[in-house]
């Protein structure tokens, strides 16, 4: 799904068939509440990607003396899952905040990880698919821009199909309840 049609979405879920238009005939850079919607987007998308949905990448990387420094992987990393050697076995790596450490004596790693997704423009393209749909999203952004513009009670409103909406999908799943021990 392209950014454009997520910021249009909302810029309609709020009434505002005035920036909808805008959009459609916006040549170069949004300025003004359109710059205000793209910032709440890459707000919204930042937030599934790191609290609800995470965007894993798979990438076969070589460590140099037991060492994968993160600028040579293709995206940020948040958090790592697994690194595999060439013979399929889990390797064990510890986390740094320049580099992931890894025996020196191993080859080519396969490193699984989750990232956060870049910035993007208007014309950008979204980095989810499938279950992240454009109304999902254009929920979140609706709520962003009401809590920008100090409208308050119609963020709560937003606030809520949005939560609403990434529980339809599965992503938020129920609290687990531990029950309270008693002592005899």
């Amino acid at each position: 799904m392209k950014v454009k049609e997520v910021i249009a979405l909302a810029a309609e879920n709020l009434g505002r068939e005035d920036l909808s238009s805008e959009l459609e005939t916006l040549d170069g850079a949004p300025e003004g509440e359109l710059k205000s919607l793209l910032r709440c987007y890459n707000l919204v998308e930042n937030e599934v990607a790191l609290d609800y949905f995470p965007l894993k990448a798979e990438e076969e990387v070589l460590p140099q003396n037991g060492r994968i420094p993160y600028s040579e992987l293709a995206h940020a990393p948040v958090n790592f899952f697994r690194v595999r050697g060439g013979d399929g076995r889990d390797v064990d790596f510890e986390a740094h905040p320049a580099y992931l450490s890894v025996p020196a004596e191993t080859g080519a790693l396969t490193v699984v990880y989750a990232y956060a997704p870049e910035h993007k423009e208007i014309v950008g393209e979204s980095e989810f698919s499938g279950k992240i749909t454009a109304r999902l999203l254009s929920y979140g952004v609706a709520c962003e821009f009401c809590l920008t513009s100090a409208r308050y009670a119609e963020a709560a409103l937003w606030e809520r199909r949005f939560r609403d909406a990434l529980r339809a999908a599965e992503i938020i799943r129920r609290r687990l309840k531990v029950r309270a021990r008693r002592w005899l």
